[in-house]
């Protein structure tokens, strides 16, 4: 590409770094774009800019402080988070924007429209339906009206929309006709490594993302009760950070006495996960019945799979597509009785073979199917498309 196409991707964390958004600017970056990423770094934390080796460049907006969430408190500050960023690409002059996430958007469709540039729409979930169980009473109710109203409008004028998976396309098909379906697939190189499962003295249980009460958390301590009380040696790894902050005090309270049985190891660098998923035994995903899980395919399903990881998930029809299909794990009702679930780990724990078997499935799933060079270059084509 002689003259390289000048891409500004924008985002609303800080970017350090985010794993989806860095594989679509590392696989744009490699086919000849200039990629630049501007995000919102509401405690000023990172470097104010950075390029990375890739030669992206990251803009980091720091004089606007705010915490992570939705409510009263952040519509003020959102806005100012949007006049920074079109002030941001009118120094820039792209030729095309990308938006991730819908707290993006506007700014991004404002400077989009006015001249007359391709902005895309990169919808990492439905936003309304995400942030809708942080809100309550009438004024919750009026900002969700809101937001899936200005949602609808949005995705509607962008001029294409990506998203991760089937169910969240079908949201956006009937707005838009141009949408893209990209999986949040791991690297295959994520899977190239086997894990040596069920070969160590302690059987050790992960849990990576969010941590809350409605993802599992306390099913989590008490499958680790029930088999520290069966005389086998574990332990649970939580990996993120608790959020919403109320379900902080009912989790640890929920642990007490089994302290030294569980690590939190709060938030890990993307580039250091394998290290993390290569010392567990079993990948945990049994989040609790609620809309926003029932259709969601969640990221780590495939980053289990892809280090080997014998999958435990709630039967959800999304999940249990992948898990059936490629029989690398087992599918649980997330209301049972945790020693239901204890019984399965048991048999695993006295017959190894079985979860070896089950984690090697998931892990070739990935190096043949799941993995994000299988799904680059549908993206690559969307920007030929859009800048043609």
């Amino acid at each position: 590409m002689k003259n390289p196409k000048s891409i500004v991707m924008l985002l609303s964390n800080q970017f350090r770094p985010d794993p989806r958004v860095l594989k679509e600017a590392l696989s744009l970056a490699g086919s000849g774009y200039e990629i630049r990423i501007i995000c919102w770094d509401r405690l000023a934390e990172l470097p104010s800019e950075e390029i990375l080796p890739s030669g992206i460049n990251i803009i980091r907006i720091q004089n606007i402080r705010s915490v992570y969430g939705i409510g009263k408190q952040q519509i003020l500050t959102i806005f100012r988070f949007w006049i920074a960023a079109y002030q941001l690409l009118a120094k820039l002059h792209p030729d095309l924007i990308h938006c991730h996430d819908f707290d993006t958007l506007p700014a991004g469709l404002a400077y989009g429209k006015i001249h007359h540039i391709p902005v895309i729409y990169d919808a990492h979930e439905y936003y309304a339906e995400f942030v809708k169980p942080r809100l309550s009473g009438f004024v919750g109710i009026l900002i969700y009206s809101i937001i899936s109203t200005i949602e609808r409008i949005c995705a509607k004028i962008s001029d294409a929309v990506i998203t991760v998976d089937e169910t969240l396309a079908d949201n956006y098909k009937y707005l838009n006709q141009r949408v893209l379906i990209l999986g949040h697939f791991p690297q295959r190189t994520f899977a190239e490594i086997p894990n040596p499962i069920f070969t160590r003295p302690i059987l050790t249980m992960l849990y990576a993302g969010r941590i809350s009460i409605d993802r599992g958390a306390l099913l989590y301590i008490d499958i680790l009760n029930f088999l520290l009380d069966l005389n086998i040696p574990a332990r649970l790894i939580f990996v993120g950070a608790i959020t919403p902050a109320k379900d902080e005090k009912p989790i640890h309270q929920h642990a007490l006495g089994l302290e030294k049985f569980i690590v939190y190891t709060g938030w890990i660098p993307y580039n250091q996960m394998q290290e993390i998923y290569h010392s567990a035994d079993i990948g945990l995903s049994i989040l609790q019945p609620l809309p926003r899980f029932i259709a969601a395919l969640p990221v780590k399903l495939f980053e289990y799979m892809a280090s080997g990881l014998p999958v435990i998930a709630s039967n959800f029809p999304a999940i249990s597509s992948i898990i059936k299909e490629e029989n690398c794990g087992i599918l649980v009702d997330p209301t049972s009785q945790p020693k239901n679930i204890v019984d399965i780990i048991e048999e695993w724990w006295n017959q190894p073979s079985i979860p070896c078997s089950l984690g090697e499935n998931g892990r070739q799933a990935i190096l043949s199917k799941y993995n994000w060079e299988n799904q680059s270059s549908n993206l690559i084509e969307l920007y030929i498309d859009l800048l043609c």
